[in-house]
């Protein structure tokens, strides 16, 4: 009856406090013991690999910044196990390499991964013990009885969940896992497995490529220090057209190379339509501030639907300071879809570079001139060109780099591969998802922060191919010093390392 109150008997009030809350307080502190330091790195070989053990889903991760995550099912107990790779000891790596072979290699990390469970394991349980022993005592101070249930009970979920996670466990389920960033190329690049056999094979040729990748990737990288790991480091992207993977690709670029804020010129759309705007579902998943420039396949709708976005800044005539460096950005004046829109490619051209004087006199009137300025189609940013140091823009679905009277401007690719199909298509020249990592040297002592460093990030969506070239500004340009009176330079080919590798 409503309004009268329940009183339990004395027995059921005596089993809720003498045995159901120490349980559930010995359960509760066991995982919250396991959520915050069940986590190690343990060396296997030349590799360093954090290993974690969280309640959850009964899967195993395996994470390889920057290329991506391979997730599977591979037991039943609640606990969800992740390995992630934080390092590589690069010389000791192409030592072994060319020593034994990368066969040998790839066997070697298996065997070592293998060992390093159980200590692992034991590990993760005694930190869960320690977490429902504090637990315990900050909830029954003096009832010992109530704390030596609560260990008990932690030691059943906690060490029968990690019994039937051994006892259970599959490695078979990573022949059908599930791939996210780059890695989601995987099922695309190999064709339908045959027999038992033919799948261990599969397996192993993916372990001897993840490792073969990690050397060379790795290297590469490692190969152009950038001096004390102190830099602003910008994920800029452009062009991804719709295509879902063209995010995960930005993503994981963005997770593996802990870049402090992203940078999107535009197009995230094809056509322009109202439905194109669930696009913005993807912006919280960066995780970190996200800027965006309207592109000439953007509306002004989805402009407006990423204002709503927590993490998300558009510039639009505006400026922003976002991790340190301060952004100018305008959204381009030309959309496809638009009634009276120009048709042909010369009144394109003219409505675009159109904008120049606005931008010039935006930027004239900053207390400073920005770090960069942002815009999806360069030549809107012509006549700000000695007055910058960086123009950052898309659009024409190539990476370049060039020089005008002292400012820098750099071309992105296509982050999408020119749509959610434009990768794959079985005619025609392959598009590679395309983006830049983009350094800088943080502000100090009244002066600027300045780019000092860009890494052009591609995965060829027809190989697997994954490519970084590292370009130090210094070694090709000198100093960025915009100047009225400097000569425009067009940059010969790049010359900077780059590393391969099939994931």
């Amino acid at each position: 009856m409503a309004g009268v109150p329940v009183h339990l008997p004395d027995r059921s009030r005596h089993v809720l406090r003498a045995i159901v809350l120490p349980v559930l307080v010995g359960i509760a502190g066991s995982w919250l013991g396991l959520l915050a330091f069940a986590r190690t790195t343990v060396p296997m070989g030349p590799f360093d690999v954090q290993l974690d053990a969280v309640p959850g889903r009964g899967r195993t991760d395996i994470a390889l910044p920057p290329l991506g995550r391979v997730s599977a099912a591979t037991h039943l107990a609640p606990v969800h196990l992740s390995a992630t790779l934080t390092d590589v000891d690069v010389e000791r790596l192409q030592t072994l390499i060319a020593d034994e072979g990368l066969d040998s290699v790839a066997a070697d990390l298996e065997t070592r991964a293998f060992h390093a469970i159980w200590p692992f394991l034991l590990r993760a349980l005694g930190v869960a013990m320690a977490g429902a022993l504090l637990a315990a005592l900050v909830a029954f101070r003096g009832h010992r009885d109530q704390v030596r249930l609560a260990m008990l009970a932690a030691l059943v979920a906690v060490g029968g969940s990690g019994s039937v996670a051994v006892a259970t466990f599959d490695a078979g389920a990573f022949l059908q896992p599930t791939y996210s960033g780059t890695l989601s190329l995987a099922p695309q690049l190999f064709g339908p497995l045959g027999s038992t056999v033919e799948r261990v094979d599969y397996f192993r040729d993916q372990l001897s490529a993840i490792v073969g990748g990690a050397s060379s990737a790795y290297s590469a990288i490692q190969a152009n220090p950038l001096g004390q790991g102190q830099e602003i480091r910008i994920l800029h992207i452009s062009d991804i057209h719709l295509s879902p993977l063209g995010f995960d690709f930005a993503q994981e670029l963005a997770r593996g190379f802990d870049v402090d804020a992203v940078l999107d010129t535009g197009d995230v759309t094809s056509f322009g339509t109202p439905a194109e705007n669930v696009v913005t579902s993807f912006i919280p998943g960066f995780g970190r501030p996200y800027v965006f420039v309207r592109g000439s396949h953007d509306s002004i709708d989805l402009q407006r639907a990423i204002e709503g976005v927590p993490n998300a800044t558009v510039l639009d005539g505006t400026s922003a300071t976002v991790a340190g460096i301060t952004i100018y950005g305008l959204g381009d004046p030309y959309f496809l879809d638009e009634r009276g829109a120009p048709q042909t490619d010369a009144a394109i051209e003219e409505l675009v570079r159109s904008v120049g004087p606005r931008i010039a006199a935006d930027v004239a009137a900053m207390p400073r001139p920005p770090d960069i300025v942002a815009v999806h189609d360069d030549r809107m940013a012509e006549d700000v060109a000695g007055l910058v140091p960086l123009v950052a823009g898309g659009h024409f679905h190539e990476n370049t780099a060039t020089i005008h009277d002292g400012t820098l401007v750099l071309r992105v690719g296509t982050t999408g591969g020119a749509g959610p199909t434009g990768g794959f298509q079985a005619e025609g020249p392959q598009i590679p998802l395309s983006a830049e990592i983009l350094y800088f040297r943080p502000a100090a002592a009244g002066e600027p922060a300045r780019l000092i460093a860009w890494d052009v990030i591609q995965q060829d969506a027809g190989s697997g191919d994954l490519t970084v070239e590292r370009h130090v500004v210094t070694s090709e340009f000198g100093e960025l010093t915009p100047s009225p009176a400097a000569p425009t330079v067009t940059p010969t080919a790049a010359t900077s390392p780059s590393f391969s590798s099939s994931p």
